[in-house]
């Protein structure tokens, strides 16, 4: 449902594109009936008296979440009070993250061959020294693509991108002061491990409840 309401926000789950497939699959033969239902969430990005006036079918908004579409049918398509709720809690989120860390973890690979060849030049020759040194980049991966998304109604702030700033920032200290490294790799660290930390937080904007359109396109 949440992926629903991102594409809706942004127009890729609009008017124009449900016209077009109900068309494509030839809908019009395949049921006797004329109406379809919805997800509450896609509601932005559709007009339903256009929908109608195009394809003849009826929108039908349905419950938030897919597990009651079979409770809103047997209900008349009349969706209760908790149907229409849309919750965000801890579980919610925590659910999600498995998609970003997966997703940011797969691009995250591509760095290892970096690490190896900075080391290279460095010291004249690969070790395993120097996959020790991509750790740190990997946990600020973590940092943006899981710790944020999870505890994100308790860090300061409204943009994700700060958010996953102030996380980084706090890990990048950690790191710096557990490593003990010199002055080059504290400065280092607290450059590149915020910033890899926020950027990936913003890839959770659209998969979360507490941005509007105009938040996302700012940020």
């Amino acid at each position: 449902g949440i992926n629903i309401w991102c594409a809706a926000g942004k127009g890729t789950f609009g008017t124009r594109e449900l016209i077009s497939r109900i068309e494509s699959t030839g809908l019009q033969k395949r049921v006797s009936h004329r109406k379809i239902i919805l997800p509450q969430l896609g509601a932005p990005g559709i007009k339903a008296h256009e929908v109608e006036e195009k394809s003849g079918f009826t929108v039908i908004f349905g419950p938030v979440r897919a597990q009651d579409i079979p409770a809103f049918m047997e209900n008349g398509s009349i969706a209760t009070p908790e149907m229409r709720r849309v919750s965000f809690n801890i579980k919610d989120r925590f659910v999600l993250t498995g998609v970003e860390l997966v997703q940011s973890l797969k691009f995250a690979l591509l760095a290892i061959p970096v690490f190896l060849i900075l080391g290279f030049i460095r010291d004249g020759g690969v070790r395993v020294s120097h996959l020790l040194e991509s750790l740190p980049f990997f946990g600020a991966v973590i940092t943006g693509a899981f710790l944020t998304p999870v505890l994100l109604p308790w860090i300061p702030g409204r943009a994700f991108a700060f958010k996953g700033w102030i996380l980084g920032m706090m890990y990048a200290a950690i790191v710096s002061y557990v490593s003990r490294g010199n002055p080059m790799e504290w400065i280092s660290n607290m450059l590149l491990l915020p910033a890899v930390s926020s950027f990936i937080s913003l890839n959770f904007t659209g998969a979360s409840t507490f941005t509007s359109l105009s938040g996302v396109k700012k940020e």
